[in-house]
């Protein structure tokens, strides 16, 4: 930074100068730093005391919140109990009695039942909280008012007592905090009135018993009181200690202080870099963008980037003589039933807790990383097969033990692993990955939820067998019937006469059982052995067909989207069937016809996906680039890419809430979509939250869970298709004119 300042000796005359404005802007800096100091302690300690007093407050809420519960709670208690059990003893010529003991027939009365109730509740809550039925006008000593607070607080109700209610009183409650032997209680006094004429008839006889009015006298209270409905007739006393509450209280502010302090030392420290010059915002934003390119976002786990480079380390190591090694991919079994059943947001939350758990069975010095998906895979160094076996059932083991818990269901997941060797004769990284990859494969088709160690004698074996086993089940799902389509719409978020539904369609596949068979493990698997270029004609003949035949309106401008693999793409044939299906629909039908193809299938192969694109589009159809964003060159490649939707990596919109970076990204993203006049769509929107910021980006299509969930796909019968392919043309021929 002063290199420049340095390169020529000043000259001495101007050295005493040179060096007193020196000490000067050092006086300067200092003396700013010094009150920028003490501006961040006040604010500190101001900060802290605002957090104190208002977790006090909150204490206080909540300990009234279930005060006022535990009361309301123990009325109900007596009142269903005088309604439902005295009544039917009276009509049965029984009752309630003082001296129930001692009378055949006859149970406690209301009063003495919501004593015995609260002296049990109070015994078997764990000091959670206690209560007590008392009263002025009591008939047990233990029910009178029999400390200060009740003393204090009683006559706080009576001045709430009405002397002919006509209606039920609406009594406040009266409460203080109170400290016995250094530890608070909340101490809650709640009206029990007089809510039923059996109840007052029932105490005005009790009152106007002798011996009731001999106890009145001995009390020093007027004899003879007697009550109309709705009056107060006595008062439940609850009490809850604050003791546990103030000592986790009391952990969180020494939580908060810390933190409180470290924002001040961390406030001091970025104060004296930006005094000093020494941190610019490039360097920051070059760390940013280095930890950003070596983890991944989601849980934090080393990228597929920097576990490839480290794979390369260890190899060269290996045939440096430095030993062998290891790697193990790793394969979540049944992951897409949390992401089917709960969202991507239970998914996400899934992954960070595994991968917690998976970290801690792994050594210092190992590598585990997220490559993709739900798969992960870890690089054990310096490890011969023995050892990482060893370690290998730890995360098997780990993994089968760990249950994560959603909105009340509970799931767990198996995995599969397999191993390859690293070793002088490894031919290369991608050797290595492949060989773990088969590996995993092989636990998969034995089983799933297992381990299996690459070994070259069986490679081809587990290579033809897992083809065969997987063309088989496609290509029997697909002659049965099995391969079904779902659509999920998302919705125009703006006002304007643009198409009002953007319909995705998206592929589901059901086993021998019926069971749904993932997405993705069948779309990976189609693509592995070349299958997905069989299945993407099957979509784009089923759909493009029904469209032709009325079964799939089209209403309106609404867009129907077909996703295409890359696989298909490389297809020297499929852009001719493309043609032929599309030259059978209208002109103005093939307008609403869109394919969707990933970014990262485009960016494969360019040139190719360029060819395809503008021949397709040439005839009136439209694309649409899926993922935007998750690769590393999107925005080299979209201005030479003919797109007219540009669908928002899911990854980058599920996090703008909460994250500036993944916000700056998308905002990034909606700049140069429009740009090059694309039409923006936001994926896995799957909350309010979200699809407020969607709208506020001015992103012009949300789609996800929070706008529309995916359904199967209904086509309609010969004859609605017929009539609803008539109104669907005339709607095309209106909005045209």
């Amino acid at each position: 930074m002063f290199t420049g300042s340095f390169e020529r000796k000043p000259p001495v005359e101007g050295t005493a100068s040179t060096r007193s404005r020196h000490a000067e802007a050092i006086g300067v800096r200092l003396r700013v730093l010094f009150i920028a100091l003490l501006c961040l302690v006040a604010v500190g300690v101001v900060t802290w005391r605002m957090v104190y007093l208002g977790q006090q407050r909150v204490i206080e809420h909540q300990a009234l919140e279930v005060a006022e519960v535990v009361a309301r709670a123990a009325a109900s208690a007596r009142s269903v109990y005088a309604a439902q059990i005295v009544e039917k003893l009276r009509r049965d010529g029984f009752g309630s009695h003082a001296e129930f003991e001692n009378r055949a027939g006859y149970v406690p009365l209301p009063a003495q039942f919501l004593k015995m109730f609260g002296q049990q509740v109070s015994s078997e809550n764990n000091g959670l909280f206690s209560y007590k039925p008392v009263s002025k006008w009591n008939l047990e000593p233990s029910q009178y008012l029999t400390d200060e607070f009740l003393r204090w607080a009683w006559p706080q109700l009576e001045v709430q007592d009405r002397e002919t209610p006509a209606a039920p009183i609406d009594w406040k409650p009266v409460w203080r905090i109170d400290a016995v032997n250094g530890a608070k209680i909340l101490r809650y006094l709640r009206a029990d009135p007089a809510s039923a004429r059996s109840c007052v008839a029932c105490h005005n006889a009790q009152e106007a018993l002798p011996e009731v009015r001999a106890r009145r006298v001995q009390q020093g209270v007027p004899p003879g009181k007697q009550w109309r409905l709705h009056q107060l007739l006595g008062a439940i006393d609850v009490t809850i200690p604050l003791d546990k509450v103030e000592v986790f209280a009391a952990a969180q502010n020494r939580i908060t202080l810390a933190v409180i302090i470290g924002v001040v030392g961390a406030g001091v420290v970025i104060l004296g870099f930006l005094v000093s010059l020494d941190v610019t915002r490039s360097r920051r934003m070059a760390r940013e963008l280095s930890w950003q390119a070596n983890h991944d976002s989601l849980t934090g786990l080393a990228s597929r980037t920097a576990f490839e480079r480290h794979a390369e380390e260890l190899l060269h190591h290996a045939r440096a003589g430095g030993g062998v090694h290891a790697l193990l991919f790793m394969d979540l079994d049944q992951f897409k039933v949390v992401n089917d059943t709960c969202g991507h947001t239970a998914g996400d939350q899934m992954l960070r807790q595994l991968s917690s758990v998976l970290r801690e069975q792994v050594r210092m010095n190992d590598m585990l990383a997220r490559l993709g998906g739900d798969e992960f895979g870890v690089l054990l160094e310096g490890c011969p097969p023995a050892k990482a076996i060893e370690i290998a059932e730890k995360l098997h083991a780990a993994t089968q033990d760990f249950r994560f818990t959603w909105l009340g269901k509970g799931f767990s997941v198996g995995i599969s692993i397999g191993m390859g060797e690293i070793c002088p004769a490894t031919e290369s990284v991608e050797t290595v990955m492949s060989q773990a990859d088969l590996a995993c494969y092989a636990a998969k088709d034995a089983g799933r939820n297992r381990i299996h160690v690459f070994s070259a004698t069986d490679a081809e074996i587990t290579r033809r067998r897992s083809e065969m086993e997987w063309i088989s089940r496609i290509s029997r799902a697909h002659e049965e019937g099995r391969i079904s389509l779902a659509v999920q719409d998302a919705r125009y978020l703006k006002t304007a006469a643009r198409p009002a539904l953007y319909r995705e369609m998206l592929l589901r596949m059901a086993d021998e059982d019926g069971k749904p068979v993932p997405t993705g493990t069948l779309i990976a698997a189609a693509e592995r052995f070349n299958f997905m270029p069989t299945i993407d004609r099957w979509v784009v003949k089923t759909v493009l067909g029904a469209i032709a035949r009325g079964e799939l309106p089209i209403r309106g401008n609404d867009i129907i989207a077909v996703n295409l693999s890359g696989t298909s793409l490389n297809d020297d044939h499929f852009l001719d069937f493309i043609r032929e299906r599309v030259r059978q629909l209208p002109t103005e039908v093939s307008r609403s016809i869109c394919f969707e193809i990933t970014e990262t299938a485009a960016v494969a192969s360019i040139s190719r996906a360029q060819t395809f694109m503008k021949s397709v589009r040439a005839m009136g159809c439209k694309f649409a680039l899926d993922d935007f964003g998750s690769g590393l060159s999107s925005f080299v490649y979209i201005k030479n890419l003919p797109v007219d939707f540009v669908k928002i990596e899911g990854s980058f919109v599920r996090a703008i809430v909460t994250d500036s970076v993944a916000r700056a990204m998308v905002e990034a993203v909606c700049h140069i979509g429009r740009a090059i006049r694309a039409t923006l769509i936001a994926e896995w929107v799957e909350n309010d939250a979200l699809l407020a910021q969607v709208k506020e980006l001015g992103i012009d299509y949300a789609q996800g869970y929070a706008v529309s969930a995916p359904q199967p796909l209904r086509l309609l019968t010969p004859s609605e298709g017929s009539r609803s392919h008539r109104a669907a043309r005339r709607l095309r021929a209106s909005g045209s004119r």
